[in-house]
């Protein structure tokens, strides 16, 4: 059995005052390690969470501008082929006036000249008549 005499009292003692030494030598020191370190993790996983939401802005305004400037080269793409398209009808149209007009003069000539050619021929013509006649009938023709 378990006798209460005056060496439980003093191992009593002797136990308090190692839970006294032993709770302010190490665990009060072991403990706020421990929380500090907590506190630390705590704190980079904020930031963590923080440079994560910040990198996702920032993919989010880059896709974005990467998409503006996407739609603004089409659109100046579309806009230099329009340009272009309407300065190669307005090239093409003043060709096709100028064959026009190239075509009028050159017919105004040939008719000039044929005129011309008609006139320098008729006095010719009764004799070339003549003698066109005479070859095929092979006699003179009156």
């Amino acid at each position: 059995m378990i006798e209460i005499n005056f060496t439980l009292i003093i191992q009593i003692i002797n136990f308090l005052a190692l839970i006294f030494i032993l709770n302010i030598v190490l665990y009060k020191p072991i403990l706020k390690v421990l929380e500090e370190r907590e506190m630390r993790i705590d704190g980079q996983q904020q930031e963590a969470k923080k440079v994560v939401e910040d990198c996702q802005s920032l993919m989010v305004d880059y896709n974005q501008k990467l998409y503006n400037a996407k739609v603004e080269a089409m659109n100046a793409k579309n806009a230099a082929r329009n340009e272009a398209s309407l300065e190669a009808g307005g090239i093409i149209e003043e060709a096709r006036k100028n064959a026009e007009n190239i075509i009028e003069q050159m017919q105004q000539q040939m008719a000039t000249e044929i005129a011309q050619a008609k006139k320098e021929l008729e006095p010719e013509l009764s004799v070339m008549a003549a003698t066109i006649a005479q070859q095929i009938l092979g006699r003179k023709a009156a």
